[in-house]
Order: C-alpha cells, then structure tokens, then sequence
C-alpha cells in the first residue's frame, strides 16, 4: 500500500512539475526583477523626468512650451549640460580601466553637448562661417544640422526615403535603442553575442535604464499626435505658432535621452572599481549585492 502510494505521489509530482521552458522563464524573470530591484536607485528618477517633462508638453500653455522648448531656451541647455555630465563621467571611469569604448562614447557625448548649443555660438555671439551657413539647415554653426544630417531639407521640408536616414536625430534614436536595450537583451540572452562582449570588454547598460529611450520615444509620438492641428486656411501666426509647439517636443525627448544618458554612465562610474565591461548586469552576480 505504501508503495502503491509512494509511486502514485511521483507520478503526481512529475505530471505538476513545472517544464524546462517554464523554468526558463522564471528564472529570467525573476533575473530581471533583481536587476530593477537592486538598480532601483538608479532607475527612479528616470521616469520621474519623463513622465514631469511630458506632462510639461501636454499641460502647459502653447507660449510656456514655446519659451522653454525652443532653441537655445531651458530644455536645450539642460540636454547639453548632461550629455557633458555624462561625458565626463565616462573619462574618469576611463582613467580606471581604459576602456576604450569608454573613451569613444565620452567624446561622442561631449561632441552632442558642444553641438546641442552650436558651440557657444549665441553665447559668444560670433557668427555662422559663410561656407556653413549655405548648406545649415538652422544657418547655425554646428554640424548636425547641416543639409546632409538634418531632417529637412534648405526649404524646411521633411525628408523621405534613404535621406532620411542620415538625420542625426533619427541615428541618434536608433543608436540609444540599440545600446539602451538591444545590446544588453541580446548579451544576456545569447551567450555567442556574449561571448564577444566580455572579449572586447564592450560597455553594458542595463536593459532596467535603456528601456526609457523607448518610452520616451512613443511618448514623444503620442504627445506630437494629440496636439491640435490648424487648418490649411488658418493665419500665418496660427500655423507659425502650432509649428513651434510641435517642434518643443523633439527637444525635451533629447532632453530625457541625455538624462537617462547621464544616469547610464553614473552606473558605469560607480562600477568603475568592479569587472563589468562586457557583462550584462544580471550576469555579474555577486557584485550586484
């Protein structure tokens, strides 16, 4: 009888016994809560911004949006401010370990910090070189905004086809996706991509901080959808007014993507002393304790 019993509680045990692919995915998920849990500090201010500045967009008045989303106003100077942060984070992590990807992304930072305010141009008050001015877009000194990186054309135009793809800013939001969340997905989930990172020592950022380019990114989208549109026949000051409105947005998402930026690389500071580079946090064990 006991026998009998013993057998029959086996066979229970093997028939509710959780399969290799449920397994599987427990032990990621689980792998993926520890990591927010132990970056949380990290990680909460981030949506804070981006939920405070988007509301910003949405909420305040036409004219506030315009003064602090345009050109050379508050959200511009915060961007450039913490793509510098950032940069100078990487060069001291840099003068750690030597990472020269460390290195090449603090000078990618510290180039969109100089380029975000056109290099001190309306602080210096000097002006755009001829040569510049006819091929800049914004007639600006700076190199993002020139007819080959811009998003529009001399005439204001918004470029279609393969051109498009040349815009800085459409690079730069591809290039903070793939590094925010592509690069460590696919390092923590396969182990030949893995392989290669930690060889080349290539910088990880948590997936749990990356996600954020991309939500800022379709928040971007809604925010620009839901704002009023004008009508074909409405004055040259309603459509001059909606336009500038419309534009605020693309400067506060650079904004968010240079804070969330900075964050990345304060957690790369922090771990400077710590053997990181190549691994993605949840493969790094007990140092996330």
């Amino acid at each position: 009888m006991i026998s009998m019993l013993s057998t029959d509680n086996k066979k229970l045990h093997k028939q509710f016994a959780p399969s290799p692919e449920q397994n599987y995915v427990r032990v990621k998920t689980n792998a993926y809560l520890g990591e927010i849990s132990s970056l949380s500090s990290y990680i909460i201010s981030v949506p804070i911004v981006l939920i405070s500045s988007y509301l910003f967009y949405n909420v305040a008045d036409g004219d506030t949006v315009i003064a602090w989303g345009k050109e050379d106003s508050f959200f511009e100077w915060l961007t450039s401010l913490f793509y510098f942060i950032a940069a100078v984070l990487l060069v001291v992590t840099f003068t750690k370990n030597r990472n020269i990807f460390l290195l090449l992304l603090a000078l990618i930072l510290f180039f969109g910090a100089g380029e975000e305010i056109s290099w001190g141009q309306r602080v210096f008050g000097f002006a755009t070189p001829e040569e510049i001015n006819k091929i800049n877009v914004q007639h600006e000194f700076n190199i993002h905004n020139m007819i080959v990186f811009d998003g529009k054309t001399m005439d204001g135009e918004l470029k279609h086809g393969i051109s498009r793809f040349l815009g800085m800013d459409l690079m730069f939001k591809i290039f903070t996706v793939v590094f925010g969340m592509v690069l460590p997905f696919c390092v923590y989930h396969f182990k030949s991509i893995s392989t290669i990172a930690q060889k080349y020592k290539i910088p990880i950022p948590p997936i749990s901080i990356g996600v954020f380019f991309l939500v800022s990114w379709l928040l971007l989208k809604l925010s620009l959808a839901a704002i009023p549109t004008v009508s074909a026949t409405a004055s040259a000051d309603a459509i001059r007014h909606y336009w500038r409105i419309y534009m605020a947005g693309p400067e506060i998402a650079e904004f968010i993507g240079s804070y969330t930026l900075a964050i990345i690389c304060l957690y790369f500071y922090n771990y400077r002393n710590k053997n990181i580079m190549g691994k993605d946090f949840k493969q790094l064990g007990s140092i996330n304790a």
